[in-house]
């Protein structure tokens, strides 16, 4: 069950002077779609089946968060940091990920269909069948790619 609320994320949000930390933070379920959520740090942070849906996020730092079947979809996660994030099963379609940082994510299940990609670094990915890749996308020309068996 999620620590804050929804108007508790606005209220921080609004007050903040610096980049707010939620490090570590069970956020599980909560909808936070639409919020500007940019610079936000939720390294090792519980996010599994959030809304995270159309969410300003580019900066956000996620290193070794929960994301498991949290909606990103058309979220803005451009330069974000999701470094060896579990996003299996997660929404990213048409989500902006110019940028942004998956080295060694957990990304089985998720659906990248029809994002922007452009100088992502996807290096070291944990994927399987069920990953939906966006159109152009060849996971062959990954290093390190780790497809699951």
């Amino acid at each position: 069950m999620a620590e804050l609320t929804r108007q508790d994320i606005i209220k921080l949000v609004a007050a903040a002077h610096q980049p707010i930390r939620l490090r570590g933070v069970d956020l599980s379920g909560l909808n936070l779609s639409y919020l500007d959520l940019s610079h936000v740090d939720f390294s090792y942070a519980n996010l599994k089946e959030a809304d995270l849906s159309r969410t300003d996020l580019h900066y956000a730092a996620f290193f070794s968060a929960n994301l498991t079947a949290a909606n990103l979809s058309e979220a803005v996660l451009r330069y974000a940091d999701l470094i060896s994030a579990n996003l299996s099963h997660a929404n990213l379609s048409q989500a902006d990920l110019v940028q942004a940082a998956f080295f060694a994510a957990n990304l089985r299940g998720a659906n990248l269909a029809q994002v922007r990609f452009e100088e992502a670094h996807f290096d070291g990915v944990h994927a399987d069948e069920a990953t939906v890749w966006p159109e152009g996308f060849n996971e062959k020309d990954l290093e390190l790619f780790q497809k699951a068996h």
